[in-house]
C-alpha cells in the first residue's frame, strides 16, 4: 500500500520532469536553433501567396459592399 503510493508519487514526479525537459528543449531550439531558410523558402512563399493573393477577391468584394453602404448613407446626410 505504501509502496504503491510511493511508486505513484515517483511516476508523477518523473512525468513532470520529462514534460519540463521537453518544454526546455523546445524553447532552446526556438531561441538558439538556426532556421534553414533555403529549405523552407518555397513553403514560405507558397503560404504568403495563399494568404495574400488568394484572399484578394474577398477583400475586393468586402470593399465594394462597404463602399456601397457608405454611399447610401452619404445620400441621406
Amino acid at each position: 500500500m505504501l509502496l504503491n503510493a510511493l511508486a505513484a508519487l515517483g511516476h508523477s514526479g518523473i512525468k513532470t520532469v520529462r514534460t519540463f525537459g521537453r518544454a526546455g528543449l523546445m524553447l532552446f531550439n526556438a531561441i538558439i536553433g538556426k532556421p534553414e531558410f533555403r529549405k523552407h523558402a518555397p513553403l514560405l512563399v507558397r503560404q504568403l501567396y495563399n494568404v495574400g493573393v488568394l484572399s484578394m477577391l474577398i477583400i475586393i468584394v468586402s470593399g465594394v459592399f462597404i463602399g456601397m453602404v457608405l454611399g447610401c448613407k452619404a445620400i441621406w446626410f
